[in-house]
């Protein structure tokens, strides 16, 4: 017995057959007839003569899924390599300018001492207070051995030079600078030195019985006016024809003021009212603006007087 391959429907089948079992299945199946043979084969042949389209239709899903992800990972790049445009920077990539950065602006005090400059000879006390706060104050002076303050801001004259006294409240300071003066320094002309109103005292030490050291001579045309503001310094060698010195500034300068010629402390002064510049301690401050305007600042030195005059320019 031998197998014989059907020329209509391709499959193999014994010689023992007239005809293809396979293929007379297939007609009985079609024509509603029952055959002997069951149709395994021919059912095989039936569902190869109608193909599914699962198949295709997932391979089409997976390629839409891999080109999503695909999309999804290098979607930015993929753009900015067709259009050559940047992708938007996103809220996360932006800086956040909502952080807190730190605040420039000075802080203006909200309290102020009764004196901010205080003139004292050696063995004088006066007393500080502090306005705008009921608060403990701390009180610190940045030369101890030249003028002291205790805890009750009351401040001692010990020995000539200068000081500056500190008060701090919660974090807050205001300062008051000193000047401590020997007896020879202030004029020996019965003239007393006159203060604000605003409570305080100053204790004077008795000398009654010290001898009189006199006053310290100082010849002016011999004296030398150093005037400085920041890193510059100007020095006017002497007095000129009417014997003041004098300068020219602009509103908002502040010059630091220096005597050269004499180991004597200066005490300087500005005229009542007048609208071009003030005087603190040692400091001048132009305060004017008009040009052509002047005002004399007068220095207090030994026995002599310093004329300074200060004109806008």
């Amino acid at each position: 017995m031998s197998l014989i391959k059907c020329p209509k429907c391709g499959e193999m089948f014994s010689d023992s057959y007239k005809t293809c079992p396979f293929c007379e299945e297939d007609e009985a199946y079609y024509s509603g007839k029952v055959r002997k043979h069951k149709g395994r084969r021919a059912a095989e042949s039936r569902r190869r003569k109608t193909p599914s389209i699962l198949g295709p239709v997932a391979v089409i899903v997976l390629i839409l899924l891999a080109a999503l992800v695909v999309w999804l990972i290098f979607g930015d790049q993929i753009k900015e390599a067709i259009t050559g445009e940047k992708p938007p920077i996103t809220d996360v990539d932006k800086p956040d300018d909502t952080i807190d950065k730190p605040d420039d602006t000075p802080v203006t005090p909200t309290i102020s001492l009764n004196r901010t400059v205080l003139v004292l000879n050696v063995g004088e006390k006066d007393e500080l207070k502090v306005n705008g706060t009921e608060d403990t104050v701390e009180w610190s002076s940045s030369a101890p051995t030249v003028a002291s303050v205790n805890s009750a801001g009351e401040v001692t004259a010990l020995t000539k030079g200068n000081a500056v006294i500190t008060a701090e409240v919660n974090g807050e300071s205001v300062t008051c600078t000193v000047t401590v003066k020997d007896e020879s320094d202030a004029p020996d002309d019965g003239s007393t030195t006159t203060k604000p109103d605003d409570g305080s005292t100053t204790t004077k030490p008795d000398n009654s019985n010290k001898p009189s050291t006199g006053t310290t001579k100082v010849d002016v045309s011999k004296l030398k006016l150093k005037l400085t503001m920041g890193e510059w310094v100007s020095t006017i060698e002497s007095p000129n024809s009417d014997g003041n010195f004098e300068i020219t500034s602009v509103q908002g300068e502040e010059w630091t003021l220096a005597v050269d010629g004499t180991t004597a402390a200066v005490i300087w002064s500005a005229e009542s009212g007048n609208s071009v510049a003030t005087v603190s301690g040692d400091t001048l401050k132009v305060t004017g603006s008009s040009s052509g305007r002047y005002t004399t600042i007068t220095g207090k030195v030994g026995d002599a007087t310093i004329k300074l005059v200060v004109r806008i320019r």
